[in-house]
């Protein structure tokens, strides 16, 4: 039987490098050849769509990718990855083996946070740093940060090098996305979703609702960490991540 790809995609502001929190603590060989994208105007990929749709930021992840004509993806999504994770889904169904939804989710966004994403394009417009400063800030628990200190200030920093183009081109892709509910009621793969109730980012009220409409999907709630349990909540996060793969 011939191995699965294990899909790592980072999300909004972050790179491939969010992984190494992760990866260095996994037993994925046996099972699994790796890939580690990243997303267009993100870490080392310079490459901008014509259109920042999730269509056009998935097709250039595929091109990364470069999948044979057998292997299926088990992809984990952190955010924005998610959200990319579950449009690959709909695109070709029958190549994923399993979706992961770390701190992320299937459906579209509200009215309210389609205002709060133009808000953050015009906030970047007027003032880049001082954005993904507070953005990523924001995005660790208050109780954290002296903790992550070092760590968060070099996100910053290299969160900071990405253009105004990049980012306001991501969030306007996030705006325009789909919801894929849905399409996942009648999935074929296993589904999982890694959340903290402290995640400002996905209100829980939300989070409930959209597992109540997928039968099947597996929840695991990580404790004291907002949206970057990755590294706040890291062996919550690892320990979660080798049983799905070992799973699959």
């Amino acid at each position: 039987m011939a191995k699965q790809r294990l899909v790592l995609i980072h999300g909004f502001l972050e790179s491939a490098a969010m992984w190494k929190y992760i990866v260095p603590r996994l037993s994925y060989r046996r099972n699994f050849n790796l890939s580690i994208p990243e997303l267009p105007g993100h870490g080392n990929n310079a490459f901008l769509p014509k259109e920042f749709t999730m269509e056009a930021y998935c097709q250039n992840i595929l091109e990364q990718l470069k999948l044979n004509d057998k292997e299926e993806m088990f992809i984990i999504g952190h955010s924005m990855g998610g959200y990319i994770g579950a449009h690959l889904a709909a695109m070709m169904p029958k190549r994923v083996s399993g979706l992961c939804f770390f701190q992320s989710r299937a459906g579209n966004d509200s009215d309210e946070k389609i205002q709060e994403r133009k808000r953050a394009i015009e906030a970047a417009r007027q003032n880049k740093s001082l954005y993904v400063r507070t953005m990523l800030t924001n995005c660790v628990l208050e109780a954290n940060r002296d903790r992550l200190r070092e760590e968060l200030e070099h996100m910053i920093a290299e969160a900071g090098k990405m253009s105004f183009e990049s980012i306001s081109g991501a969030q306007q892709a996030m705006i325009l996305r789909n919801d894929n509910v849905e399409l996942l009621k009648d999935r074929k793969f296993p589904l999982y979703y890694f959340l903290s109730p402290q995640d400002t980012a996905l209100p829980m009220d939300i989070m409930e609702k959209e597992l109540a409409e997928l039968p099947g999907a597996v929840a695991y709630y990580a404790t004291n960490c907002a949206h970057f349990g990755y590294m706040e909540a890291n062996r919550e996060a690892v320990d979660f991540i080798k049983r799905i793969i070992m799973a699959a």
